[in-house]
This record gives structure tokens, sequence and C-alpha cells, in this order.
């Protein structure tokens, strides 16, 4: 029995001799080049990154081995080794070597899933697969593809494909460890590029850790460069963040490889040694749940209380939206660069290019880095928004407007041209806001209170029903001015809607309320378009906000996914005094 097992010890010490021998390829196919037709294909390619996958059910049980491989051409592509074949390679394979690969099988892509390449397959080891060393490869080590910061920030680069950043760290927050899986600790840093554009990118698990280590480590006279390679970039609420993604990703800080070396020179702008001060800073923890946004940090008040612009504050508010003033711009467009509004010369294009923006614009803002931009559509959206002690135009922005349409403007924006109408119109999917019952953050600024004007700019919304329920009952009856309903009646209302919108202010970002054209919107006649019969009927709910209202005050009505209200109760309105 002994006997038998040497034996088969020898074998397939021999078959992994054999498997890893130099031998000449001559035959060899680049990877863009490689045929599903075909089965005997060799290519020559380095191992530019290696991970385990272990079992779901079983976390001791490796489930794969997967690999990014690159040519000489630099192209890549994804390759795994599944479980039946984990023993024949797993000693085999490291990270940094290179082989030629005789015989892989293709495997396709999760369609519309996220990818580590650009390739629309994959590969993956099988029986027939031989893997051999390869001593004269001459192709790139890292390849790294760095993604430009604006792309980042103006939301036109796409999330489902891994990327690549470089930058210089500039600020760090505190190790959150609010879990007890440490893959779950995260560490928030900001990296800066040449152009002074900024970046934040969350560390998770033991890329946190080694960053946190390093920082503990780091004389504060020296820079810190870091790459991270195969990052996933998430987008919440407009704001774009770049994360680690599992244990894929791989983060270099300060090596001596060229691409950090390179980095370094482009930021002196000469050869100076890397040891002038560096401006990293530590963040303060900013980690403010919204239930303590709403409920703690700024006051509570009813419509009526914020009716006139006395002071520069930040209240909230809790209002149901009645309708939208459409004789008021939905959209504006916005700098790529500040996010501030910008205007169109004559004679410019408003046509988006293939990447969704439209070039030729002149940004007026004084502390922009440029004064011809490109631009992108932002949501801009005047909202009527009512309780029970009366009626406020509040305009929401990109951030909300996105979170609670599931759609951006510059979606909306497009959608809108593709069908052949007026970018003028409102687009029907914005009349899902109506009916909605939210929980405004609210900003009064310094602007409102020299023009007394009470259109205020939405900071936040919150559509979480236990909080409006919790912020409903902080109200006493004394608050609300009723006697023993908390609703009131329509004639205590009729007044509202007869408040003249002053001059909105001619310069934007998403947290100021930009420039109206007509002046007195909310009096003057509505223009003349051909609209359809359904835009017709929006525009008469939209000033019929009191009259014959079929919607509770107190219920929040569900919107299906067509965008119409399915829950619809009657109120029944007490008679007050």
């Amino acid at each position: 029995m002994l006997n038998v097992t040497l034996f088969l010890l020898l074998v397939l010490h021999m078959f992994c001799v054999q498997s890893i021998r130099p031998m000449a390829q001559s035959n060899v196919t680049l990877i863009a080049d490689l045929d599903v037709l075909k089965d005997d294909s060799t290519i020559k390619v380095r191992v530019i990154n290696l991970w385990n996958l272990f079992s779901f059910y079983n976390k001791d049980e490796l489930f794969s081995i997967e690999l990014i491989l690159i040519d000489e051409q630099g192209t890549k592509i994804q390759t795994n080794v599944t479980r039946k074949n984990i023993y024949r390679f797993k000693n085999i394979l490291k990270d940094g070597l290179t082989f030629y690969i005789n015989c892989p099988s293709f495997a396709s892509q999760r369609m519309g899933g996220f990818t580590l390449t650009r390739q629309d397959h994959k590969l993956s080891f099988v029986h027939e697969t031989v893997v051999t060393e390869c001593h004269d490869f001459s192709g790139p080590t890292f390849d790294f593809e760095f993604v430009d910061y604006q792309s980042i920030i103006s939301l036109v680069h796409p999330k489902n494909i891994a990327i690549d950043v470089i930058g210089l760290v500039v600020a760090f927050g505190e190790m959150l460890r609010d879990n007890d899986d440490k893959k779950k600790h995260r560490l928030n840093i900001q990296i800066q590029d040449t152009n002074g554009l900024q970046l934040s990118v969350n560390l998770w698990g033991d890329f946190a850790y080694k960053m946190q280590h390093f920082l503990d480590n780091n004389p504060h006279n020296l820079r810190i460069i870091v790459i991270l390679q195969f990052a996933k970039l998430s987008i919440w609420r407009d704001r774009p963040t770049v994360n680690t993604y599992f244990s894929v990703s791989k983060l270099f800080i300060n090596t001596g490889i060229d691409e950090i070396n390179v980095f370094k020179k482009c930021l002196d702008g000469d050869d100076r040694p890397d040891s002038s001060t560096n401006t990293l800073t530590r963040m303060k923890s900013n980690k403010v749940s919204e239930h303590d946004d709403f409920m703690v940090n700024f006051q509570l008040k009813t419509i009526s209380e914020v009716s006139e612009p006395l002071e520069k504050n930040t209240f909230i508010i809790v209002g149901t939206i009645k309708g939208i003033l459409q004789n008021e711009p939905w959209h504006y467009f916005a700098c790529t660069s500040c996010n501030y509004k910008s205007f169109r010369p004559p004679g410019a294009d408003d046509q988006p290019n293939a990447d969704g923006l439209t070039n030729g614009y002149e940004c007026h803002n004084k502390d922009c880095t440029k004064t011809e931009t490109s631009v992108i559509p932002r949501f801009m959206i005047p909202l009527r928004v009512q309780d029970s002690t009366g009626t406020v135009t509040l305009t929401m922005f990109e951030m909300d407007g996105k979170y609670l349409l599931k759609k951006s403007a510059k979606d909306l924006f497009n959608k809108t041209l593709q069908l052949g109408f007026s970018t003028a119109f409102y687009p029907g999917e914005i009349n899902a806001l109506k009916g909605l019952k939210l929980a405004f953050k609210i900003s009064i600024k310094h602007f409102n209170v020299s023009k007394r004007n009470n259109q205020y700019s939405i900071c936040k919304v919150s559509d979480d029903e236990k909080l409006i329920e919790e912020l409903e009952n902080k109200f006493t009856v004394s608050q609300v001015g009723t006697s023993q309903s908390f609703d009131i009646g329509e004639a205590d209302f009729e007044s509202q809607d007869n408040r003249i919108l002053k001059d909105a202010i001619s310069r934007t970002d998403d947290n100021i309320t930009p420039e109206t054209v007509d002046k007195n919107s909310a009096t003057s006649p509505m223009k003349s378009f051909n609209t359809p019969t359904v835009l017709k009927r929006n525009l008469e709910e939209v000033f019929d906000l009191e009259l014959n209202e079929k919607l509770s005050a107190t219920k929040t009505p569900k919107i299906s996914p067509e965008g119409r209200i399915n829950q619809i109760v009657k109120v029944k309105l007490e008679k007050i005094g």
C-alpha cells in the first residue's frame, strides 16, 4: 500500500514538473484574437492579479482561483481555475509570473454585471489546459489604466467596469469599526490629482488596515502617493466614491514603481526629492445618521413659521409635494468642473456629445478653473410643498431628484431629445414626485433674507416613514395652531398660493436656487405650448392645489413603477372654531 502511494506521488510530481517545464512556443495567439471556435490556442501572458474564492457554505474550502492575465500588447482578460482543477495549478500560478497557457476554454461573462476587464468573455482552465513557464515575456508589469478624475466627478464614467486611480493622499478619516466582521471595517481617504481635483476613496478590510499602518508609521514630512487598481466606482445621491472591491483590488502605497515616481515629479514640476512638507490632514468624523440629521441637529418648523425669511438658517419641515411649477425650468446646465450654472453663448449647440456632455458653454463662477466649459443637465425642480399650516416653493436639485426618481437629469434630458420633445416641457417621470410626503432639510440663505425671497433650496430629503412619523409627533397643538384637529380647512390655505415668488439668484450649485427667467413666475401667464394631453392635465393640477383635494394630508401615497399613485385616501375635513 505504501509503495502504491509513493508511486502516485512520483507520478504527480513528474506531471507538475512537466506542466511548468520551459518550452518554446512558436504559435502564440493574442488575447484579442482568441476564437471561441478553437480549443487549442496558446497565449503568452503575465499574471497581474490572483485571488482565491472560498465556498459560501464552508469558509475553509477553496472554491476557485481567479486571475487577471495580460498579454504583450497590454490586453487583459479574467480567468478562473475551477474546483476540480485547483490541485493541478495552485502551486504553479503566482502573481507576477509569466506563462504560456495552452488550451484554455472560453467562458461567458455575467451580462450587465460588474466586470474587471473590457473583454465580454473570460477564460477557464480545464482538464486539457497546460501551463508552462515563460522567460521571454516583454509586456507590461501592471499596465494601469488610470481614470481621469473629472470623468468620475462628472458622473460620465461607467460604474460597471473596474477602474484604476492614482493620487496624493491629502486627508484621512477615522477607522470605522461598526461591525464585528473585520472585512467590513472602513477607512476613508481623500486623494488629489495633479490638477487639484479630489476623490473620496473607501478602503475596506485589509486594505484599510494596510493604509492605517502606513499612516501610523509614516514620517509626516513625506508625501503619500497611492495607486488603487481594480477598484469599484459607486455613486450615492450623486456623490461618487471609489471603493476597494473585496480582495480583488490592489493597493500600492509609496512604492518605487515608475508610475508613482512619475506622479511625484508631476506634483513638484521638477526633480526635487520627495521631502517637502506634506499637506496631509486628519478629517473630523462627519458620520451623521439620517435620524440625527433630521431629529437632533436642526430645528423642526412648520411651513408658516418659515414663510418669511428673517435670517440665514437651516430648518426641517415635513410636507407633501402637491405639484411642480411647470412654467419654471426643471433643469439647468452645470459646469462639469465646479457644478455652477453655466450659460450658452450665442450660436452654441445644445446637443450633447457621445459622453452626454454639451460643449462650448461659459462658466461665470470666479472660483472655477475654466471659463469655457462642457456642461451636463442637473435637476432644478421647483416643488409646491404643503403641510397643515401653508404651502411653500422648494427647489430640489440633482442629488435628491435622482434619489427619488431613480434617474438623473441627464437621463431624462436625453430621453426627451430622443422622443423629439422640447426640453422646456416637464418629462412625465417627474410627476411621480406628486403626492410624496417627505421630510425636507431646507436652507434659508443671505439672498432669501436680503431679497425677501421665500423660494428655498432643499439640502436633503428623507422618505423614511418612521422618521417622518417621529417628526410629526414632535409637533404640539400650539405649534400647529389648531384646536382639536391636525388638519385645517381648505380656506386657510388659499392665501398661500397667492404669494408672489421673488427673483431667484443668478448662480447655482446643488445648494443654491438658480436664476429664473420669468421673474413673477407664480402669477405670470402660462407660456403657450402644443402640450400633449397628459402634460396639459398636469399643468392644471399644479395650480389647483387645494380644490377638490383627494389626497390625505397624513398618508404617504405609494408610487407604482409606472409613476402612478396607487393609494388614494379620502380626507374628512374637520370644521375649526
